[in-house]
């Protein structure tokens, strides 16, 4: 990358750099060049053992094509960092005093080296979502959680390792929850009402949503049971339901629901793969859900 051969500027305070190969030597040279960057964003480019040390950053976002062997960031201004990395990344290091929002999204990494100290909003997206939140040090301070973990997720007890006595394990205070359509199957292949220990971040949750497909109504009901039953600081209830599940079969789940839990506050929405998310209503119990039109898909 010849343009970050010429002298430094230290005036320039964003860069972006798309689709193309960088050599180690040319992130040395970036940090050197631009030491008053704050904002970074490499999409789409192949890195072998990137470390970014770049102390006015404040945003940054990596989308790296190629499998390097690790990551390192030394940032002590970053606020906001999306890393994504396909398919494989064996270390991550991030030091990042006041990072607040942080979006992973990776099929695995061996070893994750990170003390978050302020950090809101964690976005996880992983195929080995549960192997993943092992590697993680236990974070009081992220009140607001999504958990993906793509398409080709493990759907049977004996492959996945994602339960939410693991998530309430490391964050144990979230505030808000949300569970894509692939991590929620893993949770429902392994439920088992029966081994809830006592966590307290179960007293803290406010909010949850997730995102259902309904190939078995009778186990989907009996996961979202054994969440709202033990979430008991629970106040809003957002599930949003494939577009290919028959009218119907929503109209009794919601039904079902909404009767069984008379005191939450329950939103409704339809997601499909590749459009926006639909909200049909913002709803308390205070109809009976068998005769409001509003259940209508």
């Amino acid at each position: 990358m010849d343009y970050l051969n010429p002298n430094p500027m230290p005036m320039l305070t964003s860069l972006t750099a798309e689709h193309t190969l960088l050599e180690d030597e040319d992130l040395n040279q970036l940090n050197k060049c631009f030491p008053n960057l704050q904002v970074l964003n490499l999409v789409g480019v192949g890195l072998k053992d990137p470390k970014i040390h770049l102390l006015k950053l404040q945003t940054c976002h990596l989308e790296i094509v190629t499998d390097p062997s690790s990551l390192s960031l030394i940032t002590p201004n970053l606020i906001k960092l999306t890393i994504k990395c396909r398919p494989y990344l064996a270390a991550i290091h991030v030091d990042a005093p006041m990072l607040s929002h942080f979006h992973l999204s990776l099929e695995h990494v061996t070893t994750l080296t990170a003390k978050f100290e302020t950090l809101k909003t964690l976005w996880l997206d992983s195929f080995y979502i549960g192997s993943l939140l092992s590697e993680l040090p236990i974070t009081k301070t992220v009140q607001n959680l999504t958990l993906d973990s793509g398409k080709n997720a493990p759907t049977n007890e004996g492959d996945s390792k994602l339960t939410l006595g693991k998530v309430f394990t490391v964050f144990p205070n979230l505030s808000s929850l949300c569970v894509k359509s692939s991590a929620w199957s893993e949770l429902e292949a392994c439920l088992n009402p029966e081994g809830w220990e006592i966590l307290d971040g179960r007293i803290e949750l406010k909010t949850i949503c997730a995102y259902l497909k309904l190939v078995d109504p009778s186990l989907t009901f009996s996961y979202v049971a054994c969440v709202l039953d033990q979430c008991v600081g629970l106040s809003l209830v957002s599930l949003l339901i494939h577009a290919d599940v028959v009218d119907a079969e929503s109209n009794t789940f919601m039904s079902k629901c909404m009767a069984r839990w008379p005191q939450l506050k329950w939103r409704w929405g339809i997601w499909s793969e590749y459009v926006k998310d639909t909200w049909i209503t913002d709803l308390q119990i205070d109809e009976h859900p068998k005769t409001s039109k509003k259940l209508r898909l």
